[in-house]
């Protein structure tokens, strides 16, 4: 089903950003603009193809996708590519990838086809993506790929709906000696089944099960319904570990003053500081329950600075110590 208002996260403006600093057409405000996205707040895909288009339009280079792709560094993915890096296999990390896409692009329609031989892997997307959002996302994909040296004796094959395009020379440089196929069925990835069962060079069974706690934690405030208090919720679990989260700072990023969110928030019978408790307690009993995190490490990645104050609040919540619950 089409999703229009899908959005996605700051974090896939950084690589755009850098590429562009090469471009001596680009001024200095527009760069600044894209610093000013990049900041906790989560952007339309719809109006991101639009700037992406623009910029396209700007550089005049028709290949700005592939460079950006080309320019993403370890980490840029946060948790989505950690918990796909740690996984034992690459069946399960491909699993990963697609069950956590909608913490990096709410227009991901990711599927894993492994019934065949060979396997594909499908990046589709809810919304239309122009020719440098598709380029992007597919060789993102392979630029990850190629640093955990997946491709060894994989005759992997790339694959792009669009047509072929008169220079195709960028393609070369970003896929190397993998085949390109313009004019496929789908955009993404075919490359032998047996692929799918190889160990991971960077396998951590321990860390892979704290990252996929994390990560379903975060899934799990991207519930259907985009509603005041669903986008609200959604920011604070996005920043809790950047500090004690902020009403005016959530009200910032989500393009409103304080005083029309609190009555937003009001119209549903919450508040900022009861969602912010909320989120907290939910968060800190999967921690305990799912993680061998410290007590003051919880603490930490609830957003307090310190862990008294942490466990005098989860003593609120639930009537125990965080010792205490975890030991029962």
């Amino acid at each position: 089903m089409p999703t229009p208002d899908a959005t996605h996260a700051d974090q896939l403006l950084r690589p755009f950003r850098r590429v562009l600093e090469s471009y001596p057409q680009v001024p200095a405000e527009l760069l600044q603009q894209i610093d000013e996205r990049d900041g906790g707040k989560r952007i339309e895909v719809g109006a991101s193809q639009r700037m992406l288009q623009g910029l396209v339009e700007l550089t005049g280079d028709p290949d700005l996708g592939l460079r950006a792709a080309q320019a993403t560094e370890v980490g840029d993915f946060e948790v989505f590519e950690y918990v796909a890096a740690s996984a034992p296999n690459w069946r399960e990390g491909f699993e990963a990838l697609i069950r956590y896409s909608m913490l990096m692009n709410g227009a991901a329609d990711f599927r894993l086809d492994s019934e065949g031989d060979p396997v594909r892997v499908i990046l589709h997307s809810t919304v239309e993506l122009n020719r440098a959002g598709i380029d992007f996302q597919v060789a993102a994909f392979h630029v990850a790929f190629a640093r955990r040296r997946l491709r060894a004796d994989s005759d992997l094959q790339v694959c792009f709906r669009h047509a072929r395009p008169d220079d195709a020379s960028a393609y070369t440089e970003t896929f190397g000696d993998s085949e390109v196929l313009f004019g496929a069925e789908f955009d993404g990835f075919r490359f032998a089944r047996s692929l799918l069962e190889r160990p991971v060079r960077t396998a951590d069974a321990a860390l892979h099960t704290v990252l996929r706690g994390h990560a379903d934690g975060l899934l799990s405030e991207f519930a259907p319904g985009d509603d005041w208090v669903q986008r609200a919720r959604r920011d604070i679990v996005e920043n809790l570990a950047k500090g004690r989260p902020a009403a005016e700072e959530t009200a910032a990023r989500l393009g409103t003053s304080r005083r029309t969110l609190t009555r937003k928030l009001g119209e549903h019978a919450t508040s900022f500081t009861d969602l912010l408790a909320d989120v907290r307690k939910r968060t800190a009993v999967r921690y305990l329950e799912s993680t061998q995190h410290s007590v003051e490490e919880i603490a930490f990645l609830l957003g307090f600075s310190e862990s008294p104050p942490f466990v005098r609040a989860f003593k609120r919540w639930t009537g125990s110590s965080p010792k205490e619950f975890r030991e029962r």
